[in-house]
């Protein structure tokens, strides 16, 4: 649920963009209707609002999102807090606190034969049976030390299963579904007051998860040209993650069996973006953002294994996933908001590539229309999105071929598209006070261009995924 940095940047540089919309869709609507270019003032009028009393405004929200088939599922709750003082500096104050259940693909394939995994505990596979007690039960050690029932005889005598191992049926996919995380965040931020042509803003950020913990620091730059119509921003983050896997962080490539483990390690990210805001027309701004992102350090999944094939396809193991401890991205990102007299459209694009061999297209599109004087609008929303795979990336290794340096059957670095399609309803009380309720239908599906081996004909390797998400908000001064 980690938000990517160049977002958080640019939501940040955003900001003045969104209250230079705001005038001109009230200048659209109180206008001539036309669409005539000139907008040698509009800017002027907009920017800053002339109104220099100190408020405070809160955003309150909530969102539950749920995968199909007992997937995961995510609970969380958002409070913002908004300080306008009388110079027109601000102060930005952002709480999140979520909460991540249910079945996390780990990684390995489904099989024709049941297949037996540990819970992220520290415990391995390893198992040796002791002699079997009077009353028909097999009992079983780890290479831990920890002693359970793990078995019975005919007579049919019911056991406790070990709590850290889980059984995955014939054909299904093998899911944790005991995954369980729960994250806290801050966030806080201040904009100096607007100058005559300038402002900076600063921040920082901090979230902790029971394995993960991430700092980082923030400052971007904002310089108006040709009467505040043209505005250029330059945006840095600065952030530093620890893991801190339950039971260990496992040796990349080992034997998942045995579970070598290591010390926790860390990645270090760096991120620059350079934008460019331009009022086109009284009712259209543009945006345009290049930025790029460098990370450094431990970039596995711990958790992620990857299945070990004979020539057939029977699974003859598993082994931990290991990815490059550097990754460098790409992106670009365009935006065109229009002001139509009561309704606003909202259309942009990103390209994103890296050095793992990814490349990304996002289109993004919002039509917000309001529903007469009522103080009612609705919103239609709708985002396509594409990914071709990492070059290491595999949905299998086969025991006897080439040594692979990288190696990762994780979902989210394979090739796959996906829709988003979602309506949002609200209603304004004032021009200062707005509730609203967003339900939303996300789609994927895999696409892999692997051999498929004799004894995996049949199985379902390529399972799409599919979410449903609901976020009520209530927002207001006071």
């Amino acid at each position: 649920m980690q938000l990517s940095r160049t977002a958080k940047i640019r939501d940040r540089l955003s900001w003045a963009t969104c209250v230079l919309l705001t005038g001109l869709a009230a200048q659209a609507s109180e206008g001539d209707g036309g669409d005539s270019g000139d907008t040698g003032d509009s800017a002027d009028e907009s920017w800053g609002g002339g109104d220099t009393t100190a408020t405070s405004s809160a955003d309150i929200g909530g969102l539950y999102y749920q995968e199909d088939a007992g997937r995961v599922a995510v609970a969380e709750g958002v409070a913002a807090i908004k300080n306008v003082q009388e110079d027109e500096s601000a102060w930005n104050l952002h709480l999140t606190v979520d909460s991540l259940s249910g079945g996390s693909p780990n990684g390995a394939l489904p099989s024709r034969a049941a297949q037996t995994f540990a819970n992220p505990s520290g415990h391995s596979l390893q198992a040796t049976q002791v002699v079997q007690t009077p009353g028909g039960v097999q009992t079983c050690t780890t290479a831990s030390g920890s002693a359970y029932a793990c078995g019975s005889t005919a007579g049919g005598s019911s056991v406790q299963a070990n709590p850290t191992l889980y059984t995955v049926a014939p054909g299904a996919l093998p899911l944790d579904k005991t995954f369980h995380d729960q994250r806290e965040a801050v966030s806080l931020s201040y904009m100096t007051p607007p100058g005559p042509t300038s402002h900076w803003t600063a921040g920082g950020d901090y979230s902790h998860e029971m394995d993960f913990q991430s700092m980082s620091v923030n400052a971007s730059w904002a310089q108006d040209f040709d009467e505040k119509n043209t505005t250029l921003t330059l945006g840095t983050n600065l952030e530093y993650d620890t893991n801190n896997p339950v039971g260990g962080t496992p040796v990349p490539l080992s034997n998942y069996t045995t579970f070598s483990r290591q010390g926790n390690l860390s990645k270090s990210v760096g991120d620059i973006l350079l934008g460019l805001t331009q009022v086109m027309t009284r009712r259209w701004l543009t945006e345009f953002n290049i930025a790029v992102d460098n990370s450094q350090g431990y970039q596995n999944d711990p958790y992620k294994v990857v299945s070990g094939l004979d020539a057939q396809g029977n699974v003859v193991g598993y082994i931990y996933e290991n990815r490059p401890t550097r990754r460098f991205k790409r992106s670009l990102f365009w935006d065109n908001r229009y002001a139509f007299d009561e309704d606003t459209l909202d259309l942009s694009m990103r390209y994103m590539s890296d050095d793992w061999g990814i490349h990304s297209e996002t289109a993004d599109v919002h039509y917000r229309s309001e529903i007469g004087d009522s103080g009612q609008f609705v919103e239609a929303h709708y985002r396509w999105y594409h990914q071709t795979a990492a070059s290491f990336y595999r949905l299998y290794v086969v025991q006897g071929q080439p040594y692979l340096k990288y190696v990762s059957a994780d979902p989210r670095l394979g090739e796959f598209s996906a829709q988003t399609l979602g309506f949002k309803y609200g209603y304004a009380f004032d021009k200062d006070s707005e509730v609203s309720l967003r339900v939303e239908r996300y789609q994927q599906k895999t696409v892999v261009n692997m051999p498929v081996l004799q004894q995996l004909q049949g199985l379902n390797l390529y399972p799409g995924l599919g979410a449903t998400i609901v976020e009520a908000d209530l927002q207001f001064k006071f």
